[in-house]
């Protein structure tokens, strides 16, 4: 336990050296760019959320097509029961 919680601060302290000496290396360039990534990162969520709540909109032929697999579901279960109604686990 106590060797998980200093290998994690040591890696703590090592990324934070790590950042500033990147800083003071190469100033603020890396940061920018990661930055940008970021930002790219995040407007391709925002389409994805987008496009999700665009299929809530439609979410009644979600909805009937759950049903729909629900049932289906439901007679396959059924059809695999014996005769003591037992269910068979193939």
């Amino acid at each position: 336990m106590f060797r998980i919680l200093f290998r994690t601060i040591l890696i703590i302290f090592i990324l934070i050296v790590f950042t500033i000496s990147l800083a003071v290396w190469k100033g603020g360039e890396p940061f920018r760019w990661m930055g940008g990534k970021i930002e790219i990162a995040g407007k391709t969520i925002e389409r994805f959320g987008d496009r999700i709540d665009g299929m809530k909109k439609g979410s009644e032929k979600i909805i009937e097509l759950k049903e729909t697999f629900d049932s289906i579901q439901g007679n396959e279960q059924k059809q695999s029961e014996d005769k003591d109604g037992a269910i068979n686990k193939d």
